[in-house]
């Protein structure tokens, strides 16, 4: 499908030094072109799970190029013609017809055509070094509404897998996930993220899908787990201030790809202490649910978005766990909500 980024942003295109890459995230073929190495390989360690075959055909092509004052997208998004969709400070996300604009004061802006798979993304200079910054502020939110629009959906959530069980559990930042995951994992439990697990209709239920992102802990988790002191990232950035692990650094059998979700748990710290938990009706499930699921970002996909959720609530059996101190404690709870289901 032909794009309409426009004549501007194409002859930013056609005049890039293309450092070309390809990556097959669960069956979407993401092609990324780069002007700077340093941009080249923060994708590159980002998605460096997924690394394709050349010769495929993408459904999405990325491009990033440094330079983002000035960038023609400031021009095209401040045209009057764009609706304001999302505003988060750090990042702003608006629409005009089939186009989108991502805006990061201060590190680049991107546009858009979500239909025919296309985006043009414009990087400040200083921020090239910033790895961490460009994948997951810059080029995850724009990369990751092109995958909804092609059926994989993104959930604020950790993945696990018990025994072929896969529990799906979603909550807000800083609500234990991390520490939860790692805690099952040193107890028998496969990994497919700790923040983010990407969701798709299957045949039989809905599968989460393992998404490669580095596990943030601090330093208190990584003193708690030696093994994970190796792995850790230490690098700099803007905005990851924690530390990060690399759980393929861990060991090899600590991720599976994909598993079928069934069970979806919301995990809490327990004020008093005490690992229990309790079920939750549908209808509670799904309108948490939808907190996590990043619907707000775009209404071109909502509808899908949560069809697919509501789905997943009314086929698996929902519960709420609060989590102690204790991993064994919570590696019992967590078997004992497999048992019950």
């Amino acid at each position: 499908m032909e794009s309409r980024l426009g004549d501007q942003i194409e002859k930013h295109i056609q005049g890039a030094k293309r450092n070309a890459a390809t990556y097959n995230f669960h069956g979407i073929v993401t092609r990324v072109y780069a002007d700077n190495h340093l941009l080249a390989l923060a994708i590159q360690d980002f998605l460096r799970p997924f690394r394709g075959d050349p010769g495929e055909e993408a459904q999405i092509e990325f491009y990033l190029m440094e330079g983002g004052s000035g960038s023609p997208v400031e021009s095209l998004s401040a045209s009057g013609k764009a609706q304001l969709l999302y505003d988060w400070q750090v990042l702003r996300y608006s629409s005009e017809d089939q186009l989108r604009f991502q805006e990061v004061p201060g590190a680049g802006s991107i546009i858009a055509d979500i239909d025919a798979g296309v985006a043009a993304a414009f990087v400040e200079t200083d921020m090239a070094a910033c790895a961490w910054s460009v994948a997951h502020v810059i080029f995850f939110p724009m990369w990751a509404q092109m995958l909804k629009t092609r059926g994989l959906f993104p959930v604020h959530s950790a993945g696990l897998v018990r025994d072929g069980c896969g529990i799906l559990f979603p909550g807000k930042s800083n609500c234990g996930k991390s520490t939860m995951a790692l805690k099952l994992l040193q107890r028998g439990f496969k990994l497919l993220g700790d923040d983010t697990v990407f969701v798709r209709s299957g045949g039989d239920g809905v599968e989460m899908l393992f998404f490669p992102e580095e596990v943030d802990v601090c330093a208190e988790t990584v003193d708690l787990y030696s093994q994970l002191a190796l792995a850790r990232t230490l690098t700099e950035d803007k905005w990851q201030p924690r530390e990060r692990v690399n759980l393929r650094e861990v060991g090899a059998d600590a991720v599976v790809e994909t598993a079928r979700a069934d069970l979806l748990v919301f995990p809490v710290i327990a004020e008093d202490g005490v690992t229990r938990y309790e079920e939750v009706a549908p209808s509670a499930a799904l309108a948490e649910l939808i907190l996590y699921a990043f619907l707000f970002m775009d209404p071109h996909t909502t509808r899908e978005n949560f069809n697919v959720l509501a789905s997943l609530v009314q086929s698996v059996r929902c519960y709420r766990l609060y989590m102690g101190l204790d991993g064994d404690d919570l590696r019992a709870a967590v078997d004992g909500i497999i048992a019950a289901s």
